[in-house]
């Protein structure tokens, strides 16, 4: 056998096979089950993804005729930050720390750092993907903005990439950082939080950033300094009108554009250098066994267990039952990463209108404020519905089995309690932010009058789930939340129904005939509750699916 048979064929490098290995599982998910199917899904998920940012990048396009190269690039860097550096943030957490990785990977010959690398590469590859989509219309359109020159695309590329590698970088250095300084319990939580938070920044951003666009302020801004220099769109943006031309001072662009550089560099270092070497222990700690955690000694939900011995929750939870699904709903709603991504950001929508009516300037008065106060109303409704679908189901649905082998005389309690967490913890503060939000805006206490209807049918809309068949916390699996047409039904037949009410507060406030229309809601809402709990009465037990 000659010596060059006996060669073995080069390996290649491990950071180029972890790459590859990261950026599979980013795309195709981490099971074998129907990998075929699951793989076909996430692609056709991709290129959808990618055609909506394209869609979204057509909005700060349009303004390139009438803005310098600077706002304008500012502009792009704003969209691109808010939307795939945020949706970024959302996916990073789960990639980075996964507790399975140091079981399969750590005893091999990879060091954390390598691991560390990897997967910050596919992340920005990941977000850099994205931001070409959402800025593909705006290279284009860029060319037109004043003072651009044929630079205006190379210029904006580099800048995009910086943002997407500073973007990247940052939630490496935020996210490795709470691994080792708050633990492994606090992680899971503070994942779940930001995860739920960025979901919702980006949806009231959506809003928002038009609006902006539109501002005379913003449109003739004629220097760089103050508290513009704390927005990393702002330092990407000096850096594409630098290279690529802008009617701007120069030399008021350096110090915006070295900061978009230097803060990269640094950021950069601080994620893969300074707290690389603790991201394997961080790892392992991940797979430590909750009874040798010093945390998972500490007492969980002490809090919660006083707050309900508390006058008013201690006469409203009267029955036992009641009480403890209460703390279990409770305690879903702020701990779990699943129900918070899917449940919050539905609500960000009913605080989206009073931010449109600063950003549209809108002041009509009382006229106007009993208008979108009905409008909001309309969508107070949904809250308790689309909260009770989603805690209906869970990805621990098989410990539901408890409910049934427990002596309960029926399931109604259950459902009582999970629907007064959601009264107390969602529907009524909804209704307060809100409420108080649109006074502000009117500087009127009007809003305030004309949320009394919502403090009344509220209560009785959150029972309506509850009419269509038996209902237990966390019973189902994930799945049948997004099949669930007759959930979509009741939700669309009791929006309209808020909104008529919402209506017709504004109308009998205009004729005078608001207090009598309150007493009359009051008792219509106080008859269809016992008629709504009578009905579940009726509805017996069913038995678990084996």
């Amino acid at each position: 056998m000659s010596a060059a048979a006996e060669t073995p064929p080069a390996l290649p490098a491990p950071d180029k096979v972890l790459r590859r290995l990261f950026w599979t599982l980013l795309f195709r998910g981490r099971t074998t089950q129907q990998a075929g199917a699951h793989r076909t899904r996430r692609q056709v998920g991709l290129g959808f993804t990618l055609l909506i940012y394209a869609g979204v990048g057509i909005i700060p396009a349009l303004y390139a005729r009438t803005s310098d190269s600077f706002v304008f690039a500012t502009a792009l860097h704003g969209f691109t930050f808010m939307f795939a550096s945020l949706t970024l943030a959302s996916s990073a957490g789960t990639m980075l720390f996964m507790k399975e990785e140091a079981e399969i990977l750590l005893h091999r010959p990879v060091t954390p750092q390598q691991m560390l690398r990897a997967k910050c590469a596919v992340l920005a590859g990941f977000a850099l993907l994205l931001a070409l989509a959402l800025n593909l219309a705006g290279l284009i359109t860029g060319l037109g903005s004043k003072g651009a020159t044929w630079r205006f695309i190379p210029a904006h590329l580099l800048s995009m990439t910086l943002l997407m590698v500073f973007s990247a970088a940052a939630i490496v250095l935020v996210y490795n950082a709470c691994l080792r300084w708050f633990g492994r319990s606090r992680l899971d939580n503070l994942l779940a939080s930001v995860q739920s938070l960025l979901t919702v920044v980006m949806v009231l951003s959506g809003q928002v950033m038009p609006r902006l666009l539109q501002m005379d302020a913003i449109k003739n801004l004629d220097h760089v300094g103050g508290w513009l220099l704390a927005l990393p769109p702002v330092w990407f943006g000096a850096l594409d009108a630098l290279i690529g031309g802008s009617v701007l001072d120069q030399s008021a662009l350096w110090f915006p554009a070295g900061l978009a550089v230097g803060v990269t560099v640094l950021t950069s270092w601080l994620a893969l250098e300074k707290l690389g070497g603790a991201y394997g222990q961080g790892l392992m700690n991940l797979n430590e066994s909750a009874g040798s955690s010093k945390e998972s000694t500490k007492p969980r939900g002490v809090w919660l267990a006083a707050i309900v011995k508390l006058p008013p929750l201690c006469w409203w939870l009267r029955d036992p039952v009641e009480r403890e699904s209460f703390k279990l709903t409770t305690a879903y709603l702020f701990r779990d990463r699943e129900i918070k991504l899917r449940l919050y950001p539905g609500i960000a929508p009913m605080l989206i209108m009073p931010l449109v009516m600063l950003f549209s300037g809108v002041k009509g008065g009382a006229e106007t404020a009993m208008v979108m106060q009905g409008f909001a109303t309309c969508f107070l409704g949904m809250i308790s519905l689309q909260a009770m679908l989603f805690l209906g189901c869970s990805e621990h649905w098989r410990a539901s089995a408890f409910f049934y082998v427990t002596p309960l005389r029926h399931w109604t309690p259950l459902f009582h309690g999970a629907r007064k967490a959601v009264l107390c913890w969602l529907s009524f503060p909804v209704l307060l932010l809100q409420t108080t939000l649109l006074a502000g805006l009117q500087h009127s206490w009007l809003p305030f009058l004309l949320s009394l209807p919502a403090v009344f049918f509220l209560p009785a809309f959150s029972l309506v789930t509850g009419i269509i068949g038996q209902w237990l916390p966390l019973s189902k699996p994930s799945e049948e939340v997004k099949n669930s047409t007759t959930g979509c039904a009741m939700m669309a037949v009791s929006m309209a129904a808020a909104g008529i009410i919402g209506g017709l507060a504004s109308w009998m406030w205009h004729i005078g005939h608001f207090p009598l229309y309150l007493m009359l809601e009051a008792l219509l809402m106080l008859g269809l509750s016992f008629l709504l709990k009578y009905l579940m009465r009726d509805t017996p037990w069913v038995p678990q699916n084996e």
